[in-house]
């Protein structure tokens, strides 16, 4: 039978000073990552008229590999996000409630 090994006091105190004064490890990020890290800039690119697939080609152009699918699945999850074109084409399209003739109607007075 194996009897168990015994540290000193001494050795554990030396493995927490060594512990202890480790730097921080800096490992990166994951390009879901990024991503997550990027979205609200990402988000504002997009109401200012930019496509996925120009802010993907911006980032690859920063080197950083974010492909379009994992971009469309990030914005899938957070469904606030709308192309700014159909967003502009509502309020634009849409006349206030108050506009039209007088009897609520829309369309010219003369009946064509």
């Amino acid at each position: 039978m194996a009897t168990a090994r015994r540290y000193t006091m001494e050795q554990i105190e030396a493995a927490r000073k060594k512990l202890r004064s480790l730097p921080v490890k800096e490992a990166g990020k994951t390009r879901g990552e990024v991503a997550e890290f990027l979205v609200n800039d990402i988000k504002k690119a997009m109401r200012q008229g930019y496509t996925l697939r120009d802010i993907r080609d911006l980032l690859a152009d920063a080197g950083l590999s974010i492909p379009l699918t994992k971009l469309k699945a990030l914005f899938d999850k957070a469904s606030d996000v709308e192309p700014i074109e159909e967003s502009d084409a509502v309020e634009e399209d849409t006349p206030p409630p108050h506009d039209g003739n007088s009897s609520g109607e829309w369309g010219s007075t003369d009946g064509i």
